[in-house]
Order: C-alpha cells, then sequence, then structure tokens
C-alpha cells in the first residue's frame, strides 16, 4: 500500500489559508472539523497554532489521521461518533465542515445537525461549511480523480431534480493489486435558499457565500457553495 500521506488532494495549503482567513480568528482558537476525514484540514490547522478536535464516523480513517499527526508530531484530539449526535455545548470558536461532508441523511436529520453545530458554538462562533453547488452540478457532468491509500478514485453523479439527491458512484482502483471497487450512495443537494432557511432555523446568520477556495464570488456556474454563518 503507498504512504497514507500521499493521500492529500490538490490544494490542501489553499483550502487551510482560506479557513484562516475567513474565520480570522485568534491564535489558540478552538476548531471542530466536523468529519475530518484523514485529517489534512485538522493537521493543517494544528500546525498553524489552533486546537482541534477532529470528529468522524470512521475509525480507520481517523488511525490514518492520528498517524500522520504523530508523523509530523502535531497535538490534536480525535473523536469516533456520528455527527448525527454531536454533544458538544458552547465549546468552539468555529466549527468546519469540508469537501461535501453533509447531507447524508435525511432532511430532518440534515437540519438537526446544522442545530447541533449551533449548540456546539460559543456566542459568537461561526460555522463554515462547503458544499458542492447544485446549480453548477446540474449544468456540468463530472468526473474527479484523486489519490487514496488504496489506490485512485474516480467520482461520478447524476442529480434527481426532483428529490434534490446526488447519486453518486465511487471507484476505488488498485493499481498494485489490479482490482476496482465501485460503491453508490447518495447525497442531499441543497440550493442556497435551502441551506439559508436550514441555518436560519439553527439561530445562525449567513455572512458570506463563496464560489470556490479561492474566494471568488458564488453564483450558478460556482463549483462550489462555501457559506459562512455566525451564531449571535
Amino acid at each position: 500500500m503507498p504512504d497514507n500521506k500521499t493521500y492529500s488532494l490538490a490544494g490542501t495549503e489553499q483550502e487551510v489559508q482560506f479557513i484562516i482567513d475567513v474565520l480570522n480568528l485568534p491564535p489558540n482558537a478552538k476548531i471542530l472539523d466536523l468529519y475530518c476525514g484523514y485529517g489534512r484540514h485538522a493537521i493543517e490547522l494544528a500546525k498553524r497554532g489552533y486546537r482541534i478536535v477532529g470528529f468522524d464516523s470512521s475509525e480507520s480513517f481517523l488511525d490514518i489521521a492520528r498517524r500522520n499527526a504523530r508523523a509530523d508530531k502535531v497535538e490534536l484530539e480525535f473523536v469516533l461518533g456520528d455527527m448525527r449526535e454531536i454533544g458538544f455545548t458552547a465549546e468552539f470558536s468555529a466549527v468546519i465542515n469540508m469537501f461535501a461532508a453533509f447531507g447524508y441523511f435525511t432532511d430532518d436529520e440534515n437540519a438537526d445537525i446544522i442545530s447541533k453545530v449551533s449548540r456546539a458554538l460559543e456566542p459568537g462562533g461561526q460555522f463554515l461549511i462547503d458544499l458542492l453547488n447544485r446549480e453548477w452540478m446540474i449544468n456540468n457532468s463530472l468526473n474527479r480523480y484523486w489519490r487514496h491509500p488504496s489506490g485512485e478514485y474516480v467520482l461520478s453523479y447524476k442529480v434527481d431534480l426532483i428529490k434534490g439527491l446526488t447519486y453518486m458512484k465511487r471507484t476505488l482502483i488498485n493499481q498494485i493489486e489490479d482490482t476496482k471497487k465501485e460503491y453508490e450512495f447518495s447525497l442531499r443537494a441543497y440550493s442556497l435558499q435551502e441551506m439559508e432557511a436550514v441555518i436560519a432555523a439553527a439561530g445562525m446568520k449567513i455572512t458570506a457565500v463563496f464560489g470556490g477556495f479561492d474566494r471568488r464570488v458564488y453564483d450558478a456556474n460556482s463549483p462550489r457553495m462555501i457559506i459562512l454563518a455566525e451564531k449571535p
């Protein structure tokens, strides 16, 4: 198996700098990385002096994140759990949810997750959520490729406009063992108007919307919809 440190989507440094710039938090601020995966954002943020809690539902992902953190001599906390059951209260200056790690449950469950995020924030805390832009996906075909500790991923999708669901197929190609595995799953694709309503119902207010990590203005042609919200 390749070294797991090769798992790094292009642009991690740009993404982390974007997070730091838009949150504009003081040194040593406490941040929850909700569904941190292999910890690439969490570890880099910890290197910059922030107190990080990485939360994910996959023990195998967290094992790799812990190994990477030890290799980089970075201290941070990793927690195993389901995002539907996060129980923090007024503990974080910011919560981040990156790389389309939201929308895997029912509308009610998704809304409850956002409410729990709001509860986890201190007064004045910020929530940064990075979503695929549904309007862009409708108008563009997608085949994405990236490296993974077990090989290379290919991701393709189609959007159900009536149900608001994105049906995705992920293919994992292991070039060493010459094998291929396919996984299919659905993801709720929210419009900006829908996210505004969900976030408002959780007691937060959107303060900015970006179309990419280069801080481009969000519109229907933006590949991403990155929302920054604040808890009063």
